[in-house]
């Protein structure tokens, strides 16, 4: 009987020895996912940095720059483009408001100063477009988590959550847009293309299509607004973000 408490023992220690010999392998697992998953938060946090810090001085330059050096920041603009056709990013609304603000910026330049000043109506739209390009790419390419990290650095909670959301609105704002715009165009307004060409009808696109989207736009701010008090957004000094990575 002795022999065989002795094996009974003996076993039940192997057993137990073996158990926790596996939740240590479990914890050290766990632990180094949670090692790699700070570095790998670490390094999307110090790219979005760049990049934010990137499109800031891209956008700056379209307006610093003289006429002969804009062909430098084309050519850059164009690479992120490229770069944000890997991400998926949606080309067509931006193009819409490349032609929108090209129509409506040159035929006020001929309105006003003749044919004699289309070229610097072409320029002016350029240096816009070159504005807004690389705010489009850091919207299209990062996520809105890496951005509001980012800036709590350097600004309060509530600022960097007010950024982050703008950023992340432009798309919205793009769609929104082209949604009232076909809406007013079914319900007879006079604004296509074609008869945009006529300045009478620049009224009637700023009353049929600005108006509602600013309408909505002061609504879904406010919708905003109040989801993040719901959340006690205001009541708390640091603020987590989700998710992790």
């Amino acid at each position: 009987m002795s022999k065989k408490r002795l094996q009974g023992c003996s076993v039940n220690h192997m057993m137990e020895s073996h158990k926790l010999a596996s939740s240590n392998d479990n914890q050290a697992t766990k632990g180094c996912e949670y090692s790699k998953m700070l570095r790998q938060s670490f390094k999307a946090k110090c790219l979005c940095a760049l990049a934010m810090v990137f499109s800031i001085v891209l956008s700056s330059s379209a307006f610093l720059v003289t006429t002969s050096q804009l062909s430098y920041i084309l050519l850059i603009n164009i690479a992120l483009l490229i770069h944000a056709r890997f991400y998926k990013a949606r080309l067509s609304p931006l193009l819409k408001l490349f032609a929108i603000q090209l129509v409506i910026t040159v035929g006020l330049y001929v309105l006003f100063y003749g044919s004699d000043k289309v070229i610097e109506a072409l320029i002016v739209v350029l240096r816009i477009m070159l504005v807004m390009l690389p705010s489009w790419w850091l919207a299209s390419t990062q996520t809105s988590h890496h951005m509001s990290q980012v800036l709590c650095f350097i600004l309060p909670s509530k600022w960097a959550f007010v950024i982050t959301t703008s950023i992340k609105l432009l798309p919205y704002i793009t769609q929104e847009v082209r949604d009232i715009y076909h809406i007013q165009c079914l319900r007879g307004a006079r604004i296509t293309p074609k008869q945009l060409i006529n300045p009478v009808n620049w009224v009637e696109l700023i009353r049929c299509v600005l108006f509602p989207l600013l309408i909505q736009l002061l609504s879904l701010s406010k919708h905003i607004a109040k989801s993040a008090q719901q959340r006690h957004f205001d009541r708390q000094r640091h603020h987590s973000h989700w998710p992790f990575i």
